[in-house]
């Protein structure tokens, strides 16, 4: 399986989609895509930096994190000691890549919007939602996600620990407190809940996958399609879950 997710990840090598986090949720359907803009020089320290980083998360988006530094430094018309200079090692690099696809985008405020009980929860998970997937629902984030996921998975397991203690958790909280569901008797349980919330979450993720890796086509408005992800989660988790703290 890993192979076959590989081969068809590789198929999609021309695939560039610009990221715009603010975008409406909309153009995520409509495969716009960006080129990285061809190097210039005498480029300042910082500006330099920065033009690496961005060429390597399209890099490592079409080519893997097993393609070379040497393959990435021809590709932005560099030499590979000027890489070097901004990037001692592709560990480096690789880490500066995390921290601009997966921990620049996380929006504070998405943990505040799911625990204002001023709001009621169904609109409080539908607006969470449409924000999250303008910043996951990319070619980029995907395709890496995904790599990350066959060969460098600390990546993922840095970014999965995070959204489960920052969102699954207070998602299965509120979900509780807005349903009048008894609290988890122990671990199990809660993980119980978890595992669902992560369900409807995957769900959402999953679009990006049809798209970007299966290059099947998926809705085209994507926010109906959340709504009604949204909405038969909290028609159908609240009874399941009272069922079985009565049944334990």
């Amino acid at each position: 399986m890993v192979s076959l997710t590989v081969h068809m990840i590789n198929k999609l090598g021309k695939t560039r989609a610009a990221i715009e986090p603010r975008k409406a949720l909309d153009s995520i359907t409509n495969g716009s895509v960006a080129e990285v803009a061809a190097p210039r020089r005498r480029l300042a320290p910082e500006d330099r930096e920065d033009q690496i980083v961005q060429a390597a998360i399209t890099f490592f988006a079409r080519h893997g994190f097993d393609a070379s530094t040497r393959d990435l430094a021809k590709e932005l018309g560099v030499t590979q000691p000027l890489l070097y200079r901004y990037f001692p090692t592709k560990e480096a690099l690789v880490d500066r890549v995390y921290d601009e696809v997966f921990a620049r985008r996380w929006n504070p405020e998405w943990e505040e919007w799911l625990a204002d009980r001023s709001v009621p929860l169904s609109d409080r998970l539908k607006r969470y939602f449409h924000d999250y997937a303008r910043y996951v629902l990319r070619s980029e984030w995907v395709r890496i996600f995904i790599y990350a996921g066959l060969s460098r998975a600390g990546i993922n397991q840095k970014y999965l620990t995070r959204l489960r203690e920052r969102h699954f958790l207070v998602i299965a909280r509120e979900l509780r407190h807005a349903c009048d569901i008894p609290d988890p008797p122990d671990a199990a349980a809660e993980d119980e809940e978890v595992e669902l919330v992560w369900a409807m979450h995957s769900s959402v993720f999953y679009l990006g996958v049809r798209k970007w890796i299966y290059q099947q086509p998926i809705p085209k408005n994507l926010e109906e399609q959340i709504d009604l992800r949204v909405d038969t989660f909290l028609l159908g988790v609240p009874p399941v879950l009272k069922a079985r703290r009565v049944a334990r």
